[in-house]
């Protein structure tokens, strides 16, 4: 049973000096076991009647989970939000806080060798964060075609394994620094990816990466890009969310006619 919440149209300010906390506004999702799960919400500020938006679900680092509902949108995000600005559209942001402790993180096993596989069950916050998606494209804001997701660091690894889990939920994905499952990438082949990792990633080794690109590549993807800087160490995502080219492109990205609620089962 789904616990509903109600999601207000919040403002988009227009502002000279945007301010993160300013455009993505607090609210607390509670889940069907009673938990609260922490989340920033931007929508626009002017929503047009019946018009569903494109959303973009960002998923933050290890070291922003917790329970102040600020830290999460600290890191990629002002970067992030600073491109959308200069789209045509307005998108709505949806950043979700994991609370603190590896068991809450959005993959509690980080796939940082070759023969990692993935739990079963996606973990408690990532399932917490899917759901929030699929209520805001029932509510009618979300658009069910236009559902985007990216993170970065831990966000990186949780986007790979939300995807490998929900191939037919999201018209592209962007994850940095991240890595996934390496036999799971047969589900996500035909999906569009753009992924970014630096070659001098001290905390997550670019090779994490470059395992999953080899293999979708070996599948015969057509539809994945890779950016690897030289240089960039493990905070790169702020190069990655400044490149007009990738928001471009993300924007531009469509889901497959086939209905995605048809598709949450998994191995």
């Amino acid at each position: 049973m789904r616990v509903p919440i109600v999601c207000c149209l919040l403002a988009f300010p227009v502002l000279a000096q945007f301010a993160p906390d300013q455009m993505l506004q607090p609210y607390a999702y509670t889940n069907e076991a009673g938990e609260v799960f922490m989340c920033r919400l931007s929508v626009p500020h002017y929503p047009e009647a019946g018009k569903k938006y494109p959303l973009i679900l960002f998923l933050h680092g290890s070291g922003e989970c917790g329970t102040n509902n600020i830290s999460q949108i600290k890191a990629g995000v002002p970067s992030l939000l600073k491109s959308l600005l200069k789209q045509p559209e307005p998108v709505m942001i949806l950043a979700p806080q994991c609370p603190p402790g590896m068991e809450n993180w959005w993959v509690t096993k980080i796939a940082r060798t070759a023969d990692y596989a993935a739990a079963k069950e996606p973990s408690p916050s990532l399932e917490v964060a899917l759901e929030l998606c699929r209520h805001l494209v029932e509510t009618k804001q979300a658009d069910p075609d236009r559902l985007y997701i990216t993170g970065l660091s831990l966000g990186g690894f949780g986007t790979w394994d939300a995807i490998q889990r929900n191939p037919e939920m999201f018209a592209a994905a962007v994850p940095i620094c991240g890595g996934g499952d390496v036999r799971q990438m047969r589900n996500i082949k035909s999906m569009p990816i753009w992924v970014f990792h630096a070659v001098d990633d001290k905390n997550v080794s670019v090779e994490c990466s470059r395992r999953l690109v080899r293999q979708l590549k070996a599948l015969g993807a057509k539809r994945v890009n890779y950016t690897e800087y030289e240089q960039g160490d493990h905070g790169c995502w702020d190069r990655a969310y400044s490149d007009a080219k990738m928001i471009a492109w993300l924007l531009k990205q469509k889901r497959s006619e086939t209905s995605w609620w048809k598709f949450w089962t998994w191995f």
